[in-house]
């Protein structure tokens, strides 16, 4: 294993990961869209790596979805951005 591989690993595994699903969740509430860049800056973190990785795991999880067909300007990048929302639940 390279040294950039070992390093990954043991930052990954010092993530507590429920704690931030829980916290991605409470601003990302049912029927609130927003970007992985508002979801950073709505809990006060300074990197977007901070909540990128969580939303795509929530994501391949099914708790979260991207909004189909929905883009959103992110002027800090100069980019279109993936939306994302709570999915529902079929009842």
């Amino acid at each position: 294993m390279s040294i950039t591989e070992e390093t990954r690993r043991e930052s990954n595994q010092k993530v507590d990961r429920q704690t931030r699903y829980n916290k991605i969740l409470s601003v990302l509430i049912p029927g609130v869209e927003m970007t992985a860049r508002e979801v950073m800056h709505a809990l006060h973190y300074k990197e977007p790596n901070e909540v990128r990785p969580r939303m795509t795991e929530l994501c391949q999880k099914g708790t979260l979805e991207v909004v189909p067909g929905k883009k959103k300007y992110e002027p800090e990048t100069d980019r279109y951005v993936a939306v994302y929302k709570r999915k529902e639940l079929n009842r």
